[in-house]
């Protein structure tokens, strides 16, 4: 057909041979007689040129050299790489991409790792102050930061479960509760098997006090003295109020009764002590509680003796049945109160214990026997056998105005008049005697005998001295009821210019009825000489040394060998400040409260420790030993957490990457958004990574050259093998959106409809 130059005007359309072009309005088909669409296009299409379109959608696969989207978005079908200037939508099946300030990193390990660039890095927060932070901050909320310089600020409780590990060297702030192996110095310590050198007025719950020697106790005070115990008693009581109610319930003995092995098997418990010993205090009501259910075999009654010879009724009363609710046995203590009683169940023996009434009337059925003195205004009633001491403050008459028998009177006789025509002899002779005494005495002279004036006194070889004795079991023995003593000096009166040695006591709180005192009633040093190399040594016994002080003023308590000023052997309690340029040694046991100055040596602590501030100047190790790091947890490399002087951290890693932030050998998983330069706008935002800050390793034209993202580089068989991470046994297919880079085909690839599809 010959070119002609003219235009055509179809009104109805135009139809090419059969359906290869047809022209329906202003629909144009090709390959179809029913275009859907302006061109509509049933094959293939070829286009030399520019083609342009609002919109393009494919529903196959289409295959481009390359793609551009405006002068936003270019797909290079060379390089793989997808540039745009922002990437928005859901991103959670992507993997593999860099955020923030993170960059990815192969040291040539075998698998790359990514760190963060520069800048802080949050967890559950959108500012943090610190280098690394998790939560708030914690100079003034709720959270836990670590800054470039590896130190660690928690704004609640630091726990680690296998304990802290290594020296730690600084000031302590705060409570340190749990067990440290070595505490210096404390103003507080609230529970310490062994406290070393407290200072200020710490609070200190003690469970025992076993003192070997002297123990000065200014102030012992507690609201609950029914558990803890004092070494020889099975319980202490404090006064109470007008009415004190004490629990009674009924057990099984245990070694802790007084008559386990005797009598019942069960035993009465007092407020949950084993049949203590009780001390009670006259003008006061003491109210035992037998309502709980384990009484109601076993009445509790008050007897003069533990054999339950004679019940004690006085005073008491009796409320309810015996395991009843409301039931009680109530007893008022006065001044007729026996001393002792005893607290006893009346259907079995020996289930209780005694009861010390502070009382000083004397009410028994029974015999008693006096070891003091026993005073009366008048004695009524018979005297049967023996009298021993002295009668004063009133008469001794008979009806019969006689004594028939022998008069023997072994203390102080006062006769008006006394004439004896023959030999009086005595064995004991009392009062002045004038006049010459012929012949030898023999016997004890109580009193100013006589007035020696010779220059000496002597006493044959082989002869005791007795003063207050008859009987001397040394050279020289002195014996008396109550004190005994021996004064050497220059003032005539005790007490003044003079050395007194003193048994019997009366000198202090601690001079009691078997104390031995050693006084200098002068103004005088009191002084100790030694002339040769050996020790002053303290004993208890003769086979036991309790303390030493060496000729060369080594002070050993515990040991006779000090070798240095103060040794002790044993536990130190320092009830006020302990001061020294050092303390060496090992600390055992838990101490709560406040540590003041620095601890150098290892806590081991196994259960909570807080901490307000803790200055570390080498490492931290948890479970572990620092190893050269800041800080090292957990013995585990799997589950390790290591931070270098840098301030490089590693989680469940021990090999931290040198350009790294952090490394990390599990998932990262982030709850917020991720920003690369600057402060993210979306989940993940990468636009202003040409512009990211340099760091320490990286160099400011560096970051410029690495301002680019990169999928994943996988071969069409790995690509196959990919599977859901999601579930970990692998049963789920890669989802769709997934993107990597097929290195078998150099081609940029999404997951599509369930298929893999080239970007190019």
């Amino acid at each position: 057909m010959p070119n002609i130059r003219k235009t055509f005007n179809f009104r109805d359309g135009v139809q090419v041979d059969d359906e290869v072009l047809v022209v329906k309005g202003n629909r144009v088909g090709v390959g179809t007689t029913s275009p859907d669409e302006s061109l509509d296009v049933r094959g293939n299409a070829k286009v030399i040129g520019i083609v342009t379109a609002n919109n393009l959608q494919i529903s196959g696969v289409g295959t481009f050299g390359g793609i551009k989207v405006g002068t936003g978005i270019t797909l290079d079908a060379t390089s793989g790489v997808i540039s745009a200037t922002k990437f928005k939508g859901d991103g959670s099946t992507l993997s593999n991409l860099p955020t923030s300030q993170w960059q990815d990193i192969d040291v040539g390990l075998g698998f790359t790792s990514i760190y963060n660039a520069g800048g802080n890095v949050g967890i559950a927060t959108t500012d943090p102050r610190n280098t690394f932070q998790v939560g708030g901050d914690p100079n003034s909320g709720s959270g836990v930061g670590f800054n470039s310089t590896g130190n660690l600020k928690a704004s609640g409780i630091v726990t680690a479960v296998s304990g802290f590990v290594g020296d730690l060297t600084g000031n302590v702030t705060g409570n340190l509760t749990g067990t440290a192996s070595n505490a210096t110095l404390a103003a507080s310590a609230t529970v310490a098997t062994n406290a070393q050198g407290l200072t200020g007025t710490p609070d200190i719950t003690v469970r025992n006090i076993d003192s070997t020697g002297i123990s000065t106790l200014p102030t012992l005070s507690s609201t609950d003295f029914s558990t803890p115990t004092l070494k020889g008693y099975s319980t202490l009581r404090a006064i109470h109020g007008t009415t004190t109610t004490l629990v009674v319930t009924v057990a099984a003995k245990t070694s802790a009764h007084r008559y386990n092995g005797q009598g019942s098997s069960n035993g009465y418990l007092i407020d949950g002590v084993s049949a203590p010993f009780i001390t009670v205090t006259p003008g006061r009501t003491y109210r035992f509680d037998v309502s709980d259910g384990t009484n109601a075999l076993h009445p509790l009654r008050f007897y003069y003796d533990a054999a339950k010879t004679t019940q004690y009724t006085t005073g008491v009363t009796i409320n309810g049945v015996q395991g009843a609710s409301g039931s009680y046995v109530e007893i008022v203590i006065s001044d007729t109160t026996p001393t002792v009683l005893h607290y006893a169940c009346s259907s079995h023996a020996l289930m209780g214990n005694g009861i010390q009434t502070n009382s000083n009337i004397l009410d028994t059925e029974h015999d008693s026997t006096v070891r003091g003195t026993l005073t009366a205004t008048t004695f009524s009633g018979n005297l049967t056998g023996n009298v021993t001491g002295n009668q004063s403050g009133g008469s001794i008459s008979a009806t019969s105005g006689t004594f028939s028998g022998d008069i023997d009177v072994d203390g102080h006789a006062e006769l008006d008049a006394l004439n004896v025509a023959g030999v009086v002899t005595a064995t004991e002779f009392r009062g002045n005697i004038a006049g010459p005494v012929v012949g030898n005495v023999t016997g004890n002279i109580s009193g100013v005998a006589a007035t020696f004036t010779a220059s000496s006194i002597g006493i044959s070889t082989g002869v005791s001295l007795g003063i207050g004795t008859a009987t001397a079991n040394s050279n020289i023995q002195i014996v008396s009821s109550t004190a005994s003593s021996i004064t050497i000096g220059k003032g005539g009166a005790v007490g003044v210019s003079n050395l007194q040695l003193r048994y019997g006591g009366g000198a202090s709180t601690f001079s009691g009825d078997n104390a031995l005192d050693l006084i200098n009633n002068g103004d005088g040093n009191f002084n100790y000489f030694l002339t040769g190399t050996n020790s002053f040594v303290w004993h208890k016994g003769n086979a036991n040394p309790l303390m030493a002080l060496t000729d060369s003023g080594n002070l050993g308590i515990g040991i006779t060998n000090p070798t240095d000023k103060l040794k002790v052997q044993g536990d130190l309690n320092v009830t006020g400040v302990a001061t020294a340029t050092t303390f060496k040694g090992a600390f055992s046991g838990d101490l709560q409260g406040n540590v003041i100055g620095n601890i150098a040596g290892d806590v081991n602590n196994t259960g909570f420790s807080t901490f307000r501030q803790v200055e570390v100047t080498q490492g931290i190790g948890i479970g572990i030993t620092s190893s050269g790091k800041v800080f090292s947890a957990n013995p585990s490399v799997s589950q390790r957490i290591v931070m270098e002087t840098n301030g490089n951290t590693g989680i469940h890693t021990s090999v931290v990457e040198p350009l790294a932030s952090i490394t990390t050998r599990q998932d990262i998983i982030n709850f917020g958004a991720l920003g690369v330069g600057a402060t993210a706008r979306c989940a993940a935002d990468f636009h202003n990574a040409v512009n990211a800050p340099t760091f320490a390793g990286r160099s400011s034209s560096v970051v410029p050259t690495i301002a680019y993202m990169m999928p994943p580089q996988v071969t069409t068989a790995q690509r196959n093998a990919l599977k859901d991470g999601y579930f970990s046994d692998g049963s789920v297919n890669v989802p769709n959106g997934a993107l990597i880079f097929n290195t078998t085909t150099n081609k940029l690839q999404f997951r599509v409809g369930g298929a893999w599809v080239d970007l190019h």
